[in-house]
């Protein structure tokens, strides 16, 4: 393994650990930064620990302790009804941390012009913050497959606009290996997790959220995906396994997991 992609550890890999655990679980597996929960829609809030303004001084201390940095910001749903207070606050908590990317899904559009119009207002509103913005394509949105996103990123003509490549929704949504390298150079950051190449699309959900694969443990040609990402693409260690948590694992054993377990698949 070399030390071509720098890691981040998402927090839904370990739910049940506080953001500041979060941060100390990432320096003991080796990470460089995590991904935080700053803004969340009002139906699942109950379901994420979100980094509140309030929160930013203490927090940023244990960061700073730690030698940990904040990259990606979750999440930040386009869907024509945005909470352009609640995002621009979000941002702005992200920002304190000293995070440089958000990710963004987009619901409810009537055409691609309309979703490249959403994307760039998101774009511009992250740029005050000095954050990139990602957008992200997944089957539970209206953007699910890389090249309709990579069109949208173009067309939106930002600079600080890119692509998040989620492995599991990249292969589950017939991607391949071949369309990451064409938009290579727009992707900011990968998640990598594991998992069949089908699955009955009634699991899709409760799988994306809960029940990941370890690295290598499934079909995804992950050593591959790496091999077409850019040197020094943050690649994000995204492997939720709930049943794990509810078996008393710790967050500690789970995080080792998954973050050796992606590391043995990259080049």
């Amino acid at each position: 393994m070399s030390d071509r992609f720098p890691l981040s550890l998402h927090h839904l890999t370990a739910l049940d650990a506080t953001p500041a655990q979060l941060v100390e679980l990432a320096q003991d597996s080796g990470c460089a930064h995590v991904c935080l929960f700053t803004y969340v829609p009002e139906a699942a809030r109950d379901a994420f620990a979100m980094v509140m303004p309030d929160d930013v001084p203490a927090l940023k201390a244990v960061m700073d302790k730690c030698g940990i940095t904040a990259c990606n910001l979750e999440v930040f749903p386009l869907d024509g009804t945005d909470d352009a207070a609640g995002f621009a606050s979000a941002l702005q908590t992200g920002a304190a941390l000293g995070a440089t990317r958000a990710t963004a899904h987009i619901h409810e559009v009537a055409d691609e012009a309309e979703a490249i119009a959403r994307f760039a207002a998101f774009c511009d509103l992250a740029k005050e913050h000095g954050i990139v913005a990602g957008l992200e394509f997944n089957a539970f949105s209206a953007v699910n497959d890389i090249e309709s996103a990579a069109r949208i990123v173009h067309g939106a003509g930002r600079a600080n606009g890119q692509l998040v490549c989620d492995a599991l929704h990249l292969f589950r949504n017939g991607g391949t290996v071949e369309a990451v390298a064409a938009q290579a150079d727009i992707i900011g950051y990968a998640q990598f997790c594991d998992g069949p190449m089908e699955r009955d699309r009634s699991e899709w959900w409760r799988e994306a959220v809960g029940t990941r694969e370890l690295a290598g443990c499934g079909e995804f040609p992950l050593s591959e995906l790496a091999e077409v990402l850019r040197e020094g693409t943050v690649i994000e260690v995204e492997i939720p396994r709930k049943a794990e948590m509810k078996a008393g694992i710790p967050a500690a054993d789970r995080v080792r997991a998954a973050v050796t377990a992606v590391r043995s698949v990259l080049p």
